[in-house]
């Protein structure tokens, strides 16, 4: 039994000793050079690879800034590995390009030590900017109407502005009942009746309203609003689109 406990002492520690040596490390230096004028005191390039889970904002994996061009950064690596890696400005739709604006294949190097590795990004991906979705109604709203449909929506939050606050304090006399100890059914059902009988009144004043607005449209106009709702899944375009126009006056 002794020998068995000797031999074993001695199979762990020899395990530990290889698996100390297969695993020793050492750092790689980065030196990246940047395209054109570089980029801003204020901003930041990182290293993205598989020594790090190729996390593209990774603080431990932020480069040192030397001048508006040029960034290094340390990394320890195990020794006599094979990684890849990208430089990014924090995320991967910033993530370096070819000069054509393609995707690039991952870097690569082999650890070994006192390992030093300049590199040059040539472009940087830029994002195409979004869209916004463009009201039909622009450029076709005259004045009068503009001044019409603006009169509407502020006498709309002029009548709504003292029904709101009501609506608020019927519901946090609701969630009170609903947090009683034992929560009154008979309240329950008043607070919800004057719940309903609020939002009842909101919707008319609202429908009312929109009634209104929609009277001052030709009927031109009105096409063009029904062509863009058949895109649309969301009902609040209908009245984003009539109250709050940024159409820029025809003339008229």
């Amino acid at each position: 039994m002794k020998k068995l406990f000797v031999f074993l002492c001695c199979l762990v520690i020899g395990l530990f000793a290889h698996n100390a040596v297969s695993a020793r490390t050492t750092v790689v230096r980065f030196i990246v050079e940047l395209p054109g004028q570089g980029i801003s005191q204020d901003s930041a390039v990182y290293i993205a690879g598989s020594f790090n889970g190729w996390n593209a904002k990774d603080e431990n994996y932020k480069m040192v800034r030397i001048d508006s061009h040029h960034y290094e950064l340390e990394v320890p690596c195990f020794a006599d590995r094979n990684y890849e890696y990208k430089y990014t400005l924090g995320g991967w739709e910033n993530v370096e390009k070819t000069i054509e604006g393609k995707d690039i294949d991952n870097r690569k190097f082999s650890s070994i030590k006192k390992l030093k590795i300049k590199d040059a990004v040539v472009a940087w991906n830029v994002p195409a900017p979004k869209k916004e979705a463009q009201n039909p109604l622009t450029g076709m709203l005259s004045k009068e109407q503009i001044a019409q449909m603006m009169q509407m929506k502020d006498s709309i939050t002029k009548n709504l502005a003292p029904v709101i606050p009501q609506l608020m304090g019927i519901i946090q006399k609701v969630n009170m009942n609903l947090l009683a100890d034992k929560p009154d059914p008979v309240l329950g059902k008043q607070y919800n009746g004057e719940v309903i009988g609020v939002v009842s009144q909101i919707l008319e004043s609202l429908t009312n309203t929109l009634i209104k607005v929609t009277d001052v449209l030709t009927p031109e106009q009105k096409q063009k609003m029904r062509d863009a709702m058949k895109n649309s899944t969301n009902p609040g375009d209908f009245i984003n689109m009539i109250t709050n126009p940024k159409a820029a006056p025809s003339g008229n």
